[in-house]
């Protein structure tokens, strides 16, 4: 098999699935020669392909390795160090950054597309990497000049590197739980406090969400009082900081990445966006993490199926090669069909992103004043935006889920093999389970989901569907009408069941999430199946697969009531 990290997948998403000319032409006030700048960020693309090729040759057989503190600092296993080492000679990190701090300005879409790569070259140093983009991005955004300046050139070089500190004993999805403190003095910032769970703790930049001395007790539990902290491990003055890491932890997958336990100790800190704002500038940042875990995800699942398809074609038993086997073949083809959804919706989301901040870039510049088509702009951005927050936590649900069971199917094709501790079939499953777990694990996610459909999101996104599938129905009249039925018979007839009680909504949030997410994939890759031929027989396979689901889903909503949490209740011990 041809390794193929530049992907068949994102070459035919970009090649029929965006329209660039509009992208550079909002962006750049059409300065950008589309053509031009897409054969540019192909051929980054391939490059990022090759490295990842000799990444991955360097880190398979290291993965047990952990990183440790020495003499005070958190030092990474060799192999992550020189993976790293490759990227940053060639320039490649923090992708999208802006030119004017010395980053390339790429899309979210091709960064999705990068850290995919590298996920599946070496999870553990995606972390890092994904966290670098991460934390530059929101200094990008709500830092001001000087701060800038003096950080981001720095992260595009892949001199500095940096951490996301938000968890704390009792704060993890909840973060009105957070105690660390800061406090002003003559205009100056200090930090105290204890962080857990701190991937990449030893970064030279912390990011920290700690709550405003002045009204602690007042904004305690909730999410109000919050900053941003920029807080370096060394002072521009060139002093260490109040900044030390503790102990790292060992986990059961991603040995590589550092996770850390982080002491603040009257750490001087740098303010980012405003004082008591810092949840909701520290959102935009986890928002770009989780599309970054469904990358994560993906590129995980990509390497397991690969590592099994090579063995089951390889293996042979009763005189037959594995995937001759008609079990094998369905589990193998289950995986690709699952890997290929899961992409489609984190392709059409990260290509969302795009087009909502060129969009935003627009309007908000000088040509948007005399502008006739200013209104509509500012329409578009608006439905664009809300289908974006739909869709965020739905690409972590969907993609995390995804890779959890490929990686478990691999290491079932593999046999006892895949059960052994130096399998790499086992290592890719213990990498995949983190992944629906941190940045908000699958049942945060689906409850974020659910928030944003009682908003609306749901009916726009179900909109969106029906005005993308119809054009299609006379091509695919056998594909187009499952998924029609599967919006307005069984998902809009099932809603009514979830209006009335909160609760039941809640229990029944991850069944509302697949059966939305399969209707987008279904619409999506039918899309791109009317462009390119060979996505007609996924489509086909997702839709005969999926769509059923659907229907089964739409019956068990719209058959049940809250009543089953009382049956919990009593199977659990929890009734009086």
């Amino acid at each position: 098999m041809a390794r193929d990290f530049f992907n068949a997948d994102m070459q035919s998403f970009i090649e029929h699935r965006v329209d660039w000319a509009r992208y550079y032409g909002l962006r750049c006030d059409g300065e950008s020669d589309a053509v031009e700048e897409l054969a540019t960020a192909k051929a980054v693309l391939q490059t990022i392909g090759k490295i990842c090729e000799d990444i991955e040759d360097g880190a398979r057989d290291h993965w047990h390795e952990e990183a440790k503190i020495v003499d005070g600092r958190v030092v990474v296993p060799p192999h992550i160090a020189d993976g790293y080492e490759k990227l940053r000679t060639a320039g490649l990190v923090c992708l999208p950054l802006s030119p004017k701090h010395d980053g390339y300005g790429l899309p979210i879409l091709l960064n999705s597309f990068y850290l995919e790569m590298v996920a599946r070259a070496d999870s553990s140093l995606m972390t890092i990497v994904g966290l670098q983009t991460g934390v530059a991005g929101d200094i990008e955004k709500y830092a001001g000049e000087e701060i800038k300046q003096r950080y981001l050139p720095r992260f595009a070089s892949g001199e500095l590197q940096g951490s996301m500190d938000l968890t704390e004993a009792q704060a993890g999805s909840d973060l009105g739980g957070i105690v660390t403190r800061v406090r002003e003095q003559d205009g100056r910032y200090f930090v105290d406090g204890e962080k857990l769970f701190i991937t990449n703790g030893g970064a030279d930049v912390h990011l920290v969400l700690a709550r405003d001395a002045e009204t602690f007790e007042q904004s305690r539990g909730s999410t109000n009082g919050l900053s941003l902290m920029l807080c370096p491990m060394v002072l521009p003055d060139g002093r260490p900081n109040g900044v030390r890491v503790t102990r790292t932890e060992t986990k059961i997958g991603i040995h590589g990445s550092p996770t850390c336990v982080v002491e603040f100790e009257d750490a001087e800190a740098f303010l980012l966006s405003k004082r008591g704002e810092g949840f909701r500038a520290m959102l935009v940042l986890m928002n770009h993490a989780r599309l970054g875990v469904a990358a994560q995800a993906i590129g995980v699942a990509t390497a397991a199926y690969r590592l099994a398809r090579e063995y089951t074609e390889q293996r042979f038993q009763f005189g037959v090669a594995l995937i001759e086997q008609p079990l094998v073949k369905s589990m193998l083809t289950s995986m690709e069909i699952n890997i290929q959804a899961a992409r489609a919706l984190l392709y059409r989301t990260s290509a969302l992103i795009d087009t909502t901040e060129a969009l935003r870039a627009r309007l908000e510049s000088q040509r948007a004043i005399a502008d006739p088509q200013r209104a509509a702009l500012q329409q578009e951005l608006e439905e664009k935006t809300q289908l974006l927050r739909f869709f965020t936590p739905l690409c972590k649900y969907y993609a995390t889920e995804t890779s959890n069971d490929v990686t478990r199917k691999s290491v079932q094709l593999h046999g006892g093999s895949g059960y052994m501790a130096e399998s790499a079939a086992a290592h890719y499953h213990s990498d995949a389970i983190i992944t629906t777990i941190y940045e908000g694990t699958s049942e945060i996610q689906a409850s974020f989901a659910l928030k944003e459909m009682s908003k609306g999101s749901l009916f726009a996104a179900l909109k969106q569907v029906r005005e993308e599938i119809e054009p299609l129905r006379g091509q695919f009249p056998d594909l187009v009408g499952p998924v029609s039925a599967a919006v307005d018979e069984w998902i809009t007839k099932s809603l009514p069941f979830l209006m009335g009680d909160p609760r039941y909504a809640l229990l029944n949030a991850k069944r509302v999430c697949e059966m939305v997410s399969d209707v987008v994939i279904a619409s999506e890759l039918l899309t791109q199946a009317s462009a390119v031929a060979r996505k007609r027989e996924v489509a086909a396979s997702f839709i005969h697969r999926r769509m059923p689901a659907v229907e089964m889903n739409a019956r068990r909503i719209s058959g049940g009531d809250a009543s089953r949490i009382e049956r919990y209740d009593r199977i659990l011990g929890l009734a009086d």
